[in-house]
Parts: structure tokens; sequence; C-alpha cells
């Protein structure tokens, strides 16, 4: 089991200008090796294993790369075909490996951790060690000590042009999974989410409610990039609200059945996807699994088809549009909140992989 541990850097501005170099190179480096495996491909009818690239590219740093690091743009690229062949194989529409602008790739990649190796974090000095082409030692403010044996670490720029290192660290064997109450969750826009116990936990809506006051402040907001720390902290603020919520399900049940929601084809609803993306839904359920792993507990996913439409009483069929938010069953009288009428088909859904009655 790995986690990953955050850390804000403080470069010096030539620390800072060799790191956007670095960055800059690597992509570079990347693209050319998408379009040497692309070519090679039209001419042999073959694709060049990470090895190949290595080979071909050793020595291609100069002077911002280190050789490591092009060690990892090909492990990444090659990860990135493998993903390719396997979802086109399960039949999903998938594209191939694009080639890197500068709006998407934001990180630089430390294969080996250890004193004397690629990246180390001193604590005692609060330092951490790279190697000189990407700055020697930079400071680093560590507010809290890392877990378990750290692995390998990653350099990354933030939208507002601050720099963190991502120390991922192996935690061993995950827990063996424990025995306890069970409850299912409807994600949804009304409210961020129901469960089967009745409980509702408030949409955040950081995104709109962000929006009410860029909207006061139309001015200043043209003049205002994309990128700013404005939407930085949106993001923060989901992202906090999700980790929040999760931690309180996780601790308090054992098993936790959530719907397994396509959301990237429910954003193509022009009406909702706004508040879709703002939802953050599957950035929750990536943060519920996770923490779900490391405290022994189990998340089942289950099919979302007729979860608010069945009655999770008698387990009659009934049709109701968005708008009605009472579920009122004409079979057998049963009365619920649509929202909890359907974390409660999740849960009994949920339960039938994992034995529970």
């Amino acid at each position: 089991m790995h986690r990953a541990f955050e850390y804000r850097l403080y470069p010096n501005r030539v620390q800072h200008a060799q790191l956007l170099s670095c960055l800059a190179e690597s992509r570079r480096i990347y693209n050319e090796m998408l379009e040497m495996v692309k070519a090679h491909h039209g001419e042999t009818g073959k694709f060049l294993s990470r090895y190949d690239l290595t080979y071909w590219f050793k020595g291609s740093g100069g002077e911002y790369v280190p050789q490591s690091t092009v060690q990892t743009l090909a492990d990444r690229l090659d990860k990135a075909l493998k993903r390719f062949f396997h979802r086109r194989e399960l039949g999903q529409k998938v594209g191939f490996p694009r080639f890197k602008s500068a709006n998407r790739w934001h990180s630089i990649h430390l294969r080996q951790y250890g004193s004397g190796r690629d990246v180390f974090l001193n604590s005692e000095t609060g330092r951490l060690h790279v190697p000189k082409k990407l700055g020697g030692r930079i400071k680093v403010k560590q507010h809290r000590p890392h877990e378990g044996t750290p692995k390998t670490a990653l350099l990354v720029l933030r939208v507002d042009g601050r720099w963190y290192v991502l120390i991922v660290c192996d935690l061993g064997e995950a827990p063996e999974k424990r025995d306890g109450p069970a409850v299912g969750l409807d994600i949804g826009l009304k409210v961020f989410l129901a469960d089967s116990e009745g409980e509702t936990v408030e949409n955040p809506r950081c995104y709109r409610r962000s929006q009410k006051k860029l909207r006061r402040a139309q001015r200043r907001l043209s003049r205002r990039k994309k990128g700013s720390k404005r939407h930085l902290k949106i993001a923060r603020q989901r992202k906090d609200h999700a980790h929040k919520t999760a931690r309180t399900y996780v601790d308090s049940y054992a098993v936790i059945a959530v719907e397994d929601l396509n959301v990237c084809g429910m954003v193509n609803n022009h009406h909702l996807a706004k508040s879709i993306s703002d939802a953050g839904w599957s950035n929750f359920v990536s943060i519920l699994d996770s923490k779900a792993e490391s405290a022994g507990c189990r998340v089942y996913k289950v099919p979302p088809h007729f979860t608010s439409q069945r009655c999770s009483n008698c387990g009659e069929i009934v049709q109701k549009s968005l708008s009605i938010r009472t579920h009122d069953c004409s079979s057998c009288g049963y009365v619920e909140d649509r929202d909890v009428n359907a974390a409660k088909n999740i849960l009994r859904a949920g339960a039938r992989p994992s034995g529970l009655t």
C-alpha cells in the first residue's frame, strides 16, 4: 500500500529557473519519444519498449534534465501505451497517447529516494536534496513526518506558481478488512450525498459560491488570468470537503456501497455539467477508496440503474422525474426522501457481493 505525502518547496530564484527549465525540457523529450514511437510503428508495425526509448535517449537530458528523469519519461510513455492497448481490448473508446502541451505537464519525477540518490529529504536541515541540475538543496516545509518507507518523489508545479514535493511511501501490506456496520451512499446535486441511515451531507458548491463573488467584481475578474490563486483555492476547498466527508464514513462503517457513476458521460448534459463538475464526485470516490484501504474498510461500487426509481421497501418501480424529490410508492405506500430511498437500494445492491444480510 502506498501513500503520497505533500510538502511545500521554497526554491530561490536560481533554483526556480532550473526547475522550470527541467520541466520544459522533459516535456520536449517526452514529445520526441512519442514522435519516435509513432514513426517506428509506421515503418515496422511495432512499438518501441521503454528499454529501447531509454537507450535511444541516453544522455539527451543535457544541462537541465537528470538521466534518471529521462528514464522515468520512457516509463511514463510505456505505461500510457499499455493503458491504451488494455482499454482498446476491452472495447472502450480510447485515444492514442497525445503530445503534451505546457498546460498539461506539471511534474518532474525523481525515481530513487535515499541519501546519495536522486532525492532525499533531510528533516534536520529542512532541505530537499535533488540533483545539481535541479538546484541541489531546496528549502522545504515539512509540516508533518512521512510514514513508511519512501520510494520515489515528484516535484510538482501548481497553477499558482508554487512548487511542492510529493514523496511516495510504501506503508506495507494493507490492514485486514474489519467487520462492522454497512451503509449505502447516494451522491447527488441537491445534497452532496444521502446515506441509507437517513443522514445527508450538504453540497458545498465551492465554485458556485465563489462565482457569485466573482460576478460582483466583474472588472477585477476580467483582469485576472485563468490558473490564479482563486481557482486553486476552490480546488482545495472541494478536496478538503471530500477528505472530511470520506473520513467520517470510513471511521463509522466497515462496508460502504456507492454508485458506479459514469461521470464523463453525465457531464455531456450541458444543463448539469457545471454543477456535476463542481460537486467533484469522481474525486470523492477516489479519496474514499484510498482511505478505506488504509482503514480496512470495504467499498463496493454498484450499477446506478433504477436506484432512484425502485422502492426500497417493496421493490416496485416508481417512475419520477428529477424534479420530484420525494419517493411515494403507490404499491406499498412507503414514503421517503428520494436520495435516502436510493441510498437504501444502493446498500442492498452492495450487500450481495459482500455477503451481508
